[in-house]
């Protein structure tokens, strides 16, 4: 869970914007955790330090600190048109979502209460 002590360094648990932003792209680029070492262990990384030395320890981190949310639910569901083909559904309760953001100081200032319009260009269209 993350730890709201602090919340005032919107990157925690890593160090900066810019190592949030490696990290980001650590997750999710696809790349395996032994290429993640590797690359840590390059002589720009090491010139260059994160607060991290593995990949381990950065999956650790985010695992450690940054909240969750809501729990997932698995349901199995057959459907009329496929009753031989079962489908799995994973969702969340959407009261329990609605809970979560009402309560998680992260999106404080930031959640309207009724509806908004977004525009794609000046022109309002």
């Amino acid at each position: 869970r993350r730890n709201w002590e602090h919340s005032d360094i919107p990157e925690y648990p890593f160090t900066s914007r810019a190592e949030w932003s490696l990290v980001e792209w650590l997750g999710t680029s696809g790349i395996s955790n032994g290429q993640i070492d590797s690359l840590l262990k390059t002589k720009w990384m090491q010139d260059n330090p994160p607060s991290f030395k593995s990949a381990k320890e950065m999956w650790r981190r985010i695992d450690d600190h940054i909240e969750a949310g809501p729990a997932w639910h698995v349901k199995e569901v057959i459907l009329p048109e496929a009753p031989n083909e079962p489908q799995i559904l994973y969702y969340q309760d959407i009261v329990e979502c609605l809970k979560y953001l009402e309560q998680n100081p992260a999106f404080d200032g930031f959640m309207n209460y009724e509806p908004v319009l977004w525009y794609s260009d000046e022109e309002l269209s």
